[in-house]
């Protein structure tokens, strides 16, 4: 089964919303990576969205989604979809000195399909660049169940959301166009085009906060890591 609800729809109609409101660039990662990281399914991050709430411009969600071109047969119940052993960050630079001022740390507890996420922060990290370590002294923010099924288990506590499980890749790429240009075949893309992840389904663990929370979102950067 293909799990489509929520992330998709959500990221379109709120890349609608962030053009009109005069975004001028969104970027994300572009599904591929070094050999070592790419058999990491764990720790390989797909893509890092941030985007206004489309319930509340004083509101950002921050969206990671890992161990992207998952066929519907691979998400089974009984195996884990989260790893315990990884920390999930988001890094925020409030000055664009290009170093995290706050994070926001995810980590699991549990397995199979008795997994639960909690998140710290926002929070000054314990560590920056290269090595990051859990904030042992911020308080839990907020945690959720894993969502294992198309129902969504949202967890919410003052004022911050949070979902955590699987989800239909928002991602759209034009695969077969994109190889038909570089051979030659193809002069340049359709619109809409024929999305070569429709279909498929990735892990994502999405936040919803005040922006306040963050910073200044015109002077505020938002990056995320992966850590063992």
């Amino acid at each position: 089964m293909t799990i489509q609800p929520n992330l998709r729809r959500l990221f379109a109609a709120v890349l609608g919303l962030a053009l009109a409101g005069g975004i001028g660039a969104l970027t994300a990662a572009d599904h591929d990576d070094a050999p070592l990281i790419g058999g990491d399914q764990g720790a390989d991050i797909a893509d890092v969205y941030a985007f206004p709430s489309p319930a509340s411009p004083d509101r950002i969600v921050l969206a990671l989604t890992l161990s992207d071109v998952l066929p519907p047969g691979e998400i089974v119940l009984g195996r884990s979809i989260f790893d315990p052993r990884v920390l999930y960050e988001f890094n925020i630079d409030n000055d664009g000195d290009g170093i995290e001022d706050r994070v926001l740390q995810a980590y699991v507890v549990g397995e199979a399909d008795d997994q639960v996420v909690y998140v710290r922060g926002p929070v000054a990290p314990a560590s920056m660049g290269a090595q990051s370590r859990i904030v042992s002294t911020a308080p839990v923010t907020v945690s959720t169940r894993v969502s294992t099924g198309a129902d969504a288990i949202v967890g919410e506590e003052s004022g911050v959301r949070l979902f955590a499980g699987v989800r239909d890749d928002p991602f759209f790429f034009d695969l077969g166009t994109f190889s038909a240009i570089l051979a030659g075949q193809a002069s340049g893309f359709s619109d809409p085009g024929t999305d070569a992840f429709a279909g498929l389904n990735t892990y994502a663990i999405v936040i919803e906060l005040p922006i306040a929370l963050i910073g200044d979102p015109a002077t505020t950067t938002v990056w995320a890591s992966t850590s063992r």
